[in-house]
């Protein structure tokens, strides 16, 4: 009988551990991200918690300027409740010309391919202020509804 009621103890702590396993509490976080009113393609918007019992959450726009957010340790896309200061950037590789490197990378190494392994210039095409966390003046919170959130830089 005792090992009856050990197996239905253990049964329980597995369940009950399990159920919390499920990965960190997120909500969905969407937006848009524009710099003097057009959509910005392939930059890296990071939130940055003003909490010490949070966790960041970061992704990256698509052509139209959408993005979603993912926050390492969730199994859902999304941002945890508080509030967070917003860091957008967007850095491209420019050749001697100044034209932008676009970069393909094979599955496997291609010595013949000498773009792969040359280091090109950085450009930042966005305002430096929205790279940094003490100049930045983006600041939201995500709350318990909808948080869709517009991006406005400006020069």
């Amino acid at each position: 009988m005792k090992k009856f009621y050990y197996s239905i103890i253990l049964l329980s702590i597995i369940f009950v551990t399990g159920c919390n396993s499920g990965g960190l509490s997120v909500l969905s976080v969407t937006g848009e991200v524009t710099y003097n009113g057009k959509p910005v393609e392939n930059a890296l918007i990071s939130f940055v918690p003003q909490s010490s019992n949070s966790r960041g959450a970061s992704g990256q726009s698509e052509s139209n300027g959408t993005f979603t957010l993912l926050t390492q340790g969730a199994t859902k896309s999304g941002a945890m409740l508080g509030e967070y200061k917003i860091l957008v950037s967007k850095v491209v590789e420019i050749d001697e010309s100044g034209n932008e490197v676009k970069r393909v990378f094979s599955k496997g190494y291609d010595p013949t391919n000498t773009q792969e392994e040359k280091m090109f210039p950085q450009k930042k095409l966005l305002p430096e202020k929205y790279a940094k966390e003490e100049t930045t003046d983006l600041m939201v919170t995500v709350e318990k509804k909808k948080n869709h959130f517009k991006l406005e830089l400006k020069d």
